[in-house]
């Protein structure tokens, strides 16, 4: 009996311990399930979800990549083409927004034209001088021909008479002057020399440089030549040439410009006063090396278009076919002249010159 109750007291006990074993191992084994049951659902759509959020927006912009790529390499480009103008000027910041302004742009072909001669003088203060000086005004030094009409004779003065009325002035104290000196007298800029006079000739005639020319330099004298440069330009054999106008010009005689083809101004565009005016002074000043600032009406004729086109082109003054001999700043662009004709004698030359002192 003790034996077998020693049996039966081990046998519950090692029955209690495989059942508390057994359970042990079937929530080991639940626990496992569990943990790698759960992991195994739901690992791969979490990866797929998580992979799928980065690789779309990679693919995506992989695969747009080219368009935006090239969008944004060309939007900088028209931002980038203003920039190396900035950038070159930026080598100093304060000049850079000068430099790329359009003023600087525009600044050559102001500065250009004014260079030679200076600009326009202006009265000092608020008051110019009006003085009275002969403005001679002269078309052909020549003897007419036989079957000249009333106007080329009219026009016309000859080679004998013309050294006659220059010996007058310089036996009797005349000073020849160009119209600069007569722009810097008015506004005060400059004394006249005692007796002043300005010589001009109009049209720009062959005999200019045959006849007037070699008297002039004779007498040590500045003329000023109106040109009409479309004629010259088209080799018109009765007007003067270029290479004569250059050597003129280098002695010292004045080219002005009368135009390119001498119409009738008061009958002109814009566009078309613009193209006679302008286009014979850029014509004139390649030639001559400076840009002349004044001019003479064709035919005397002009109206408020003409004038007003003169001030923009920043011309000084102009010359009529008007009789005077007073001169002023105000009326810069209408200034008075003297006419020689075929008849006007030695006394009546005098007579016309003298200053009435």
């Amino acid at each position: 009996m003790g034996q077998s109750g020693r049996y039966q007291e081990r046998s519950g006990v090692d029955g209690i311990s495989c059942v508390g074993l057994l359970f042990l191992g079937m929530l080991a084994i639940l626990g496992l399930g569990m943990l790698f049951g759960q992991p195994g659902e739901s690992s791969e759509p979490g990866v797929q979800a998580v992979d799928n959020a980065h690789i779309r927006p990679t693919t995506t912009s992989t695969a747009t990549a080219p368009p935006v790529v090239a969008y944004a390499s060309f939007t900088p480009v028209p931002t980038v083409t203003p920039l190396p103008p900035t950038a070159t000027a930026t080598g100093t910041a304060t000049t850079a927004a000068a430099t790329v302004e359009p003023s600087p742009t525009q600044a050559p072909p102001t500065a250009t034209p004014t260079a030679t001669p200076l600009p326009l003088p202006t009265p000092v203060g608020t008051y110019s001088l009006t003085v009275k000086v002969p403005i001679l005004m002269y078309h052909y030094i020549s003897e007419p021909p036989e079957d000249a009409d009333e106007y080329r004779t009219d026009l016309s003065v000859s080679p004998a008479a013309f050294r006659a009325q220059m010996q007058y002035l310089a036996d009797n104290g005349f000073t020849p002057i160009d119209l600069y000196t007569l722009s810097r007298a008015i506004t005060g800029k400059e004394s006249l020399p005692p007796r002043p006079v300005v010589i001009t000739f109009d049209d720009g005639y062959l005999d200019h440089y045959q006849n007037a020319f070699p008297i002039l330099q004779e007498f040590g004298f500045t003329g000023t030549f109106f040109i009409i440069t479309g004629y010259v330009d088209a080799g018109n054999p009765n007007h003067m040439t270029w290479p004569m106008i250059e050597e003129m010009a280098a002695a010292g005689m004045r080219m002005e410009s009368h135009s390119k083809t001498h119409p009738d101004l008061r009958e002109a565009t814009r566009e078309g006063l613009v193209w006679e005016i302008l286009g014979s002074q850029e014509t004139l000043a390649a030639h001559i090396g400076y840009m002349p600032r004044y001019f003479c009406y064709p035919g005397g004729r002009y109206d408020e278009d003409t004038i007003a086109m003169l001030e923009e082109l920043n011309f000084w003054g102009a010359v009529t076919t008007a009789g005077g001999k007073w001169h002023g700043f105000n009326d810069r662009f209408e200034w008075t002249r003297l006419r020689m004709r075929y008849t006007t004698s030695l006394p009546v030359f005098a007579d016309m010159v003298a200053p009435d002192e």
